[in-house]
């Protein structure tokens, strides 16, 4: 996939003309770190100028503008949409560098009529725009199902570029190459780590989920006292692979049985639901509102929290438990949220947790 990448962008330096790539895939497939290592290199960095923007990072899809703005060195005399959007209209039309716009996330910019997107994308075909334009999401349909205009128009229609999940052997090496590096080859190896690489790559093909779980088993062994044993067993592996991925429906710990518990990152989720809506003046639920208030809540706990598209996907695993409902086929900032479990029933059984009381209990995080 860099070649691939790499060899439509040199094309484009070549001839000094624009060009549109949708990348898509699943969480964890490298689509993000694929195009921070083109980024990197001394090949394209010192003939583009390189605009970077991670889209689950801005207040709100309007602002883009001033963020691209921003990048491109502008000096902006109001960061108003309209104000923003002509100044970059201004500068895309007057002699400049080459341009390599990469959009992380660019499903959250997702409004009424797709205003935005259509904007954005309709940029490389202007004719002295010299744009490179990049847009990553996971949704491998996003532009046929949120922006069909795009396929009846040459100029604009993206090339599509489609990441795979990882599959178990390349799981396996990637992991194999990791712990070597790390020199704790041999405390997860054989079996184990075959089981690993196995489960993740049957579940969701995520490596950042599998380096996950491999660092949670290191831990675990640590934990227990093994610091160099021959290996940790499947056992703990399997124990692992099964809290990360929730494969069970209760809400509270049963006994030492740390797989028959929603993880922390899924119960703080839940309670920032419950926390919206019981004490804020706006019930409505959505999945930008609830990581919005879920990451103030982790920060100011110390905790490290999800980005975006982790939040979404763990969402997701506890509306497959049937907690929560999410509306529509379009997962993102926009979506709303239904809570399908009784609310107070809920509360109760995460109140017997320590922290998750004072999470319930903390009206600081909430909007004024």
């Amino acid at each position: 996939m860099v070649e691939k990448i790499s060899s439509i962008m040199r094309s484009c330096l070549e001839s000094q003309t624009s060009s549109t790539l949708y990348i898509s895939g699943p969480p964890g497939t490298g689509k993000t770190a694929c195009l921070n290592y083109i980024i990197s290199s001394t090949e394209f960095s010192s003939k583009f100028k390189v605009v970077n923007v991670n889209c689950t990072a801005i207040k709100s899809a309007s602002s883009v503008y001033s963020k691209i703005g921003l990048e491109l060195g502008l000096k902006l005399k109001s960061r108003t949409e309209k104000a923003c959007q002509e100044a970059l209209l201004n500068y895309l039309k007057e002699p400049h560098k080459m341009i390599l716009m990469v959009l992380d996330e660019i499903d959250q910019l997702e409004s009424k009529r797709q205003s935005i997107l259509y904007t954005i994308f309709e940029w490389p075909s202007l004719p002295s725009a010299k744009i490179v334009l990049v847009g990553i999401a996971n949704a491998l349909d996003l532009t046929d199902r949120v922006l069909p205009r795009l396929q009846t128009r040459i100029k604009v229609k993206p090339t599509l570029i489609q990441f795979a999940p990882y599959t178990r052997s390349e799981i396996n090496d990637i992991l194999t190459q990791r712990l070597s590096e790390a020199g704790v080859n041999k405390v997860l190896s054989g079996p184990a780590l075959h089981l690993l690489a196995s489960k993740v790559a049957a579940i969701s093909g995520d490596i950042r989920k599998a380096l996950d779980v491999a660092r949670r088993v290191l831990e675990l062994a640590q934990q227990d006292g093994n610091q160099e044993p021959e290996s940790v067993s499947i056992q703990s592996v399997m124990s692992v692979v099964s809290n990360v991925y929730s494969t069970s429906a209760n809400l509270q710990d049963s006994g030492n049985d740390q797989a028959s518990s929603f993880p922390m990152q899924q119960k703080l989720l839940i309670c920032s639901a419950l926390l919206i809506r019981q004490n804020s003046k706006c019930k409505e639920l959505t999945i930008g509102k609830l990581h919005d208030i879920y990451r103030k809540i982790c920060e100011k706990r110390n905790i490290g929290h999800l980005d975006l598209s982790e939040f979404i996907s763990s969402a997701e695993l506890i509306e497959s438990r049937g907690a929560i409902k999410i509306q529509g086929k379009a997962r993102n900032r926009l979506s709303k949220v239904i809570m399908q479990w009784d609310e107070n029933e809920v509360s109760k059984a995460l109140k017997d947790k320590e922290l998750m009381c004072s999470v319930l209990k903390d009206l600081s995080v909430l909007p004024r």
